[in-house]
């Protein structure tokens, strides 16, 4: 899949790799790398939050990664 769907929420429980690559699903144009990821929210309704390490040397912590996808538009485990 190359391109989300805007009618389809995005995965709340993806966890991205250290070092992949991801863009903001709304914002694609907007590329950066993953420096860490770790778990949050209740045992029953996990989510995760990243910090990106973003082309330009901002870094940006507690990103819920629901609203990052990989440069290819995917989500998910490959």
């Amino acid at each position: 899949m190359t391109d989300l769907d805007q009618h389809r929420p995005p995965l709340r429980g993806w966890e991205p790799d250290a070092n992949e690559r991801v863009t903001r699903w709304r914002a694609p144009r907007t590329v950066g790398t993953v420096i860490r990821c770790d778990r949050w929210g209740h045992f029953a309704d996990p989510y995760w939050r990243a910090s990106v390490r973003w082309d330009g040397g901002a870094v940006e912590h507690g990103i819920e990664t629901s609203s990052l996808v990989r440069e290819d538009g995917t989500q998910g485990r490959r």
